[in-house]
């Protein structure tokens, strides 16, 4: 890291809370300055952006916990998390294992199972628009190299989750209406996939094998798999691969060789 890099993380980490005495010898010789007040000022301003951005983030999770009550949890996450990178739009992958920590330890949300679950999902959905765009598949070395060298990928703008919830229903219900409509939410098993269409995330319901087969392209390090493994395995329906380049769910697909 180097030093202009260290100076900023001391100087965010000071902003959140964490004291630092270079970052308050640095800032006294300023006059007029105390760096405790000048650090509260910067973090009430970074907590209340990274706040504001949570909420557009979460829409419907909002909706339904009220404002306040929405709020009120947003404020504790960004007090406990500070934020990593420059984009806001990146900031709140942690929130929903926070929401599942608040619904364990906490009774007024017992009744809300599957809220961490919702938050989870709308997170993918607001991730996958900003997802960068995958060049095309390479369709000459996919005809022509070995299987047992070849890596496939899930594109960047795909996301995968195994729900036991139904949130993919609360979601679509509560997304663009008013007045949704009144529901039993039960336990079961939903595979979802989600991809951008144009210019707006798209849930799809998609069966297990398929889906068992798109999570085993996007395992990573040592748990990666040749396309000849992935055909092979018995436990996958490796004669789907087609219907994820069909469906546009492989991003690309590389030598081996290359990932090293």
């Amino acid at each position: 890291m180097t030093t202009l890099a260290q100076w900023q993380a001391r100087l965010a980490g000071a902003i959140d809370g964490q004291p630092d005495d270079a970052v308050r010898a640095a800032a006294h010789p300023v006059p007029g300055l105390d760096t405790a007040i000048g650090c509260e000022v910067y973090r009430a301003s970074s907590r209340g952006a990274r706040a504001l951005a949570l909420a557009d983030v979460y829409p419907v999770s909002r909706r339904l916990l009220g404002e306040q009550s929405f709020d009120g949890l947003v404020r504790e996450f960004v007090r406990r998390e500070s934020s990593t990178g420059p984009d806001l739009n990146r900031f709140g992958a942690g929130f929903a294992g926070f929401i599942d920590y608040v619904v364990l330890t906490h009774e007024a949300f017992a009744a809300l199972p599957w809220l961490g679950e919702l938050v989870a999902l709308e997170w993918a959905c607001h991730n996958i628009y900003y997802a960068p765009e995958d060049l095309p598949l390479d369709l000459e070395l996919l005809g022509s190299a070995d299987a047992a060298e070849l890596l496939a990928r899930p594109a960047a703008a795909v996301a995968w989750l195994h729900m036991h919830w139904p949130v993919h229903v609360i979601w679509a219900a509560h997304r663009d209406s008013d007045d949704p409509p009144t529901m039993q939410i039960e336990p079961g098993n939903w595979y979802l996939v989600v991809d951008r269409h144009g210019f707006q995330a798209r849930v799809q319901v998609v069966e297990a094998p398929l889906w068992k087969l798109l999570d085993a392209c996007g395992q990573t390090g040592s748990q990666q798999r040749s396309l000849a493994e992935l055909i092979d395995d018995p436990a996958l329906d490796g004669g789907r691969l087609g219907e994820l380049v069909e469906r546009c769910w492989l991003g690309s697909v590389v030598l081996r060789e290359l990932t090293v």
